[in-house]
């Protein structure tokens, strides 16, 4: 006869382990609440703009920022498509050749074209308004573009921290 012995589980202890240590005498963790919602119908702080500037990444700290943000999130503009046509872009390059391939990359890497010039000009943009709303703060030029940029080619929903400002305001 075989004697059955119990294996050992080496390598990484789960995040939860202290959840299935029930047998053993752990206790039960809290059940995750549910966020609640304030009056002004946001979750979380009781308004968006009320995040203190402390509690922002050291890349979002400062009025200039802010500024950039409120820009960008002002806005729907071409620079939100530009994910979609490099995904598109890609797409097209990799499948077989036709027709279809063909005008399909051709309009994506139109689309990719126009979404990089409507990128320079929000750049551009936000580095102008924010020179002359602070003209006692050093502001880069290429650190505030690619700022708006990366913030602009985001989808509005994963945008962090997230908009104080509705779009068309």
């Amino acid at each position: 006869m075989t004697s059955r012995r119990r294996q050992v589980r080496t390598g990484r202890v789960p995040r939860d382990a202290g959840r299935w240590s029930r047998a053993e005498g752990g206790t039960r963790p809290a059940a995750p609440r549910a966020p609640t919602r304030t009056a002004s119908g946001t979750r979380g702080a009781s308004r968006r703009d009320e995040i203190p500037d402390e509690a922002l990444h050291p890349r979002d700290r400062g009025p200039v920022r802010a500024l950039v943000r409120d820009i960008v999130d002002r806005r729907r503009r071409l620079v939100g498509l530009f994910a979609p046509a490099f995904g598109g872009t890609l797409i097209a390059a990799l499948s077989p050749r036709s027709d279809l391939q063909r005008w399909l990359l051709l309009i994506c890497a139109v689309l990719l074209a126009v979404s990089l010039v409507d990128a320079v000009l929000l750049g551009r943009t936000a580095t102008r308004t924010a020179r002359a709303r602070y003209p006692d703060v050093a502001v880069d030029g290429w650190r505030t573009g690619w700022y708006a940029f990366m913030r602009a080619h985001r989808a509005r929903i994963l945008r962090l921290p997230p908009p104080r400002v509705s779009p068309g305001s």
